[in-house]
């Protein structure tokens, strides 16, 4: 049974959650079925700035317009997380970002963004003090996981991960 199922009580919210990263850098229809659980935690947690850890599109996408995100920060390439057509990223522009990230001080780091073999370690990194996301068998566990079914909807898949964190559709 999924954690969001109607008969399962919703896990409490994470306490004195300020900042919130959501991971989804991949393409703008995979962005829009994240959306209604981008919602739900936004009404979860109303005071909390939403941070959006996307692509360029998605910052150009939202620049001006009402969302529930509060900003997008562009991720560097970084293998199996999000794709580059040019040359494989230097390992220190990666190790720069994650030190960026953790002067971040996110509260929750959520992965929506597949099965979590490269983005669980990878939603580690921000440093945040909960993680929470999908996890399929070949991959690290975040601080809450929720199983990643291949034959699930996106839009429900996503809802199943915001969830672990207290936030109901």
């Amino acid at each position: 049974m999924r954690v969001g199922a109607a008969s399962e009580r919703v896990p409490e919210r994470v306490a004195d959650v300020r900042r919130i990263a959501v991971l989804r850098a991949n393409g703008i229809g995979d962005f829009l079925f994240a959306l209604p659980a981008i919602e739900a935690l936004r009404a979860a947690y109303p005071d909390a700035q939403v941070t959006l850890l996307g692509s360029r599109i998605h910052a150009q996408l939202l620049a001006g317009r009402p969302s529930p995100i509060d900003r997008v920060i562009v991720l560097p390439p970084s293998e199996g997380v999000n794709v580059t057509d040019g040359p494989p990223v230097h390992p220190d522009v990666l190790d720069r970002f994650f030190d960026d990230m953790a002067r971040e001080t996110f509260d929750l780091a959520l992965q929506v963004h597949g099965g979590g073999r490269y983005s669980n370690p990878f939603t580690r990194r921000l440093g945040a003090r909960v993680t929470a996301g999908l996890k399929a068998h070949d991959a690290e566990p975040l601080d809450r996981s929720t199983p990643y079914v291949y034959f699930q909807s996106e839009i429900s898949r996503a809802l199943d991960v915001v969830a672990l964190v207290g936030a109901e559709p």
